[in-house]
């Protein structure tokens, strides 16, 4: 798998565990979206019961993964079954300036790709910073621009969720689902991008990969 523009990781394919996930995750209520554009947040950033629908349930595989080999990192994942999943290897230097940049922690992508792909990364951020000035920092990091956001609760995840438009100099206009949610002092960022022109037909791919994602971190 080719390297994706944003938080490409270096490391080789991994086994995993895999389930066929059958049912939706309980307790998801999107909140009403704070939108930056005409269209609303919710056409632009799909989610609620998109694993249980007949268009995914037979097509994803749940998958657990401990990054770094280190338990606070660990999270669980349903994605494609035919694509490709790479966790990044341990870069003591990131990992030592973990409150400034985001790290790298997994990426997947259809096999054979460079212009579409979903993305984890940490960030070690202050408990009274919140989840939107976090998404607000990613954006400005990435000269991006906010186009769509909304958030979204559930019984133990908090998420804030944004569309982000930016330019790539390989690749030209792209288009970022970017999440992020908290795990004590760790806060997972989530990110489903693809060039602008395929933004539509994988969307649904990002939201349903997003309902499962979830930090098992102690």
């Amino acid at each position: 798998m080719k390297r994706s523009p944003i938080g490409a990781v270096a490391a080789g394919l991994i086994v995993v565990t895999v389930c066929i996930l059958t049912r939706a995750l309980p307790g998801w209520t999107p909140a009403a979206a704070l939108q930056t554009t005409t269209a609303p947040a919710t056409a632009q950033l799909p989610f609620g019961d998109l694993l249980a629908s007949d268009e995914f349930k037979k097509t994803f595989a749940a998958h657990q993964f401990t990054p770094f080999g280190d338990g606070k990192f660990s999270f669980s994942i349903s994605i494609p079954n035919a694509w490709e999943s790479r966790v990044s290897e341990v870069d003591p230097d990131q990992i030592a300036h973990d409150t400034e940049a985001p790290v790298p922690v997994a990426e997947f992508a259809p096999g054979g790709t460079d212009d579409v792909g979903i993305n984890v990364q940490y960030l070690r951020v202050p408990a009274d910073k919140p989840l939107t000035a976090v998404i607000d920092d990613y954006a400005k990091t990435n000269n991006g621009t906010l186009v769509a956001r909304q958030h979204l609760d559930s019984r133990d995840r908090s998420i804030e969720d944004a569309l982000m438009k930016s330019n790539a100099d390989d690749l030209g206009a792209m288009l970022t689902r970017v999440s992020v949610v908290r795990r004590g002092a760790i806060v997972f960022i989530y990110t489903g991008m693809s060039v602008e022109a395929k933004y539509e037909k994988f969307k649904r791919i990002f939201g349903a990969a997003l309902e499962s994602f979830i930090p098992t971190g102690s």
